[in-house]
C-alpha cells in the first residue's frame, strides 16, 4: 500500500524561522516567503546550507515524525553598489555605497574594494562582483615582473594587460604571466621550471 503524503503550505513556525536564521552565513538577513512539509508536528527543524534566495531543504522532526520539506527564502546582504557610470580602468573612489540588497545564489557578498579599479564598463546601480573589479596598475604600464622558479629569482621588464581581476603582463618573449603585485613588482611564481 502506498502512503501518499499530501504537501502543506502553514504558517510559518517560529523554531523554522530561527533555524533558518542561526543557518544563513554571517550578516545576511533570511525572509521565509513560503514552508512546504508533510504533516507532521515538528518543533525541530535542520536546514540545509543557504547560499542565497531559492529553496532550502529541511529536515523537520517532532513527536512520532520526521520529515523533509522545503523554504523558500529571501536572503539580503550587504552589498557594493555603483553610484554612477564607470569606464573600465576608472577608480572606484567616491563611487560606490554599501546598501542591502537581495543575495541571488550563486552570487557573492560584497567584494574587497581598497585599491580597486572597473575591468569593464559599469552602469550606475549594478552590484558589484569580483569580476568587476581588477587591482593593480593600468594595461600597457611598464612594470619590473620577478619570476621564481624553485630557489631561482629573475626579474625582466613587462607591459600589464588586461586580464580581469588579475594582475598579468605579457613579457619581450610573448610570454604571459599573473602574479601578484606587490610594491611596484609583479611577482609570479613558476612550478618545476615551465
Amino acid at each position: 500500500m502506498i502512503a501518499l503524503l499530501a504537501l502543506t503550505l502553514a504558517a510559518v513556525p517560529t523554531p523554522l524561522s530561527d533555524a533558518l536564521a542561526l543557518a544563513a552565513p554571517e550578516g545576511t538577513r533570511v525572509e521565509i516567503t513560503a514552508w512546504s512539509a508533510p504533516a507532521c508536528q515538528a518543533t525541530h527543524f535542520e536546514p540545509q546550507p543557504i547560499d542565497g534566495s531559492g529553496r532550502v531543504a529541511v529536515r523537520a522532526s517532532g513527536r512520532g515524525c520526521a520529515v523533509w520539506g522545503w523554504a523558500t527564502v529571501r536572503v539580503f546582504t550587504t552589498q557594493a553598489v555603483a553610484t554612477r557610470d564607470l569606464e573600465a580602468g576608472a577608480s572606484l573612489e567616491g563611487a560606490v555605497r554599501l546598501e542591502e540588497r537581495e543575495w541571488l545564489r550563486g552570487a557573492q557578498a560584497a567584494p574587497r574594494l581598497e585599491g580597486a579599479t572597473a575591468s569593464r564598463r559599469l552602469r550606475a546601480g549594478v552590484v558589484l562582483r569580483d569580476t568587476d573589479l581588477r587591482f593593480g596598475p593600468a594595461p600597457g604600464t611598464q612594470v619590473t615582473v620577478r619570476l621564481t622558479v624553485n630557489a631561482i629569482s629573475i626579474e625582466q621588464r613587462g607591459t600589464i594587460i588586461a586580464c580581469g581581476q588579475r594582475v598579468c603582463a605579457s613579457l619581450s618573449t610573448g610570454k604571459r604571466v599573473a602574479g601578484v603585485f606587490r610594491d611596484g613588482v609583479l611577482v609570479t611564481n613558476l612550478e618545476g621550471g615551465t
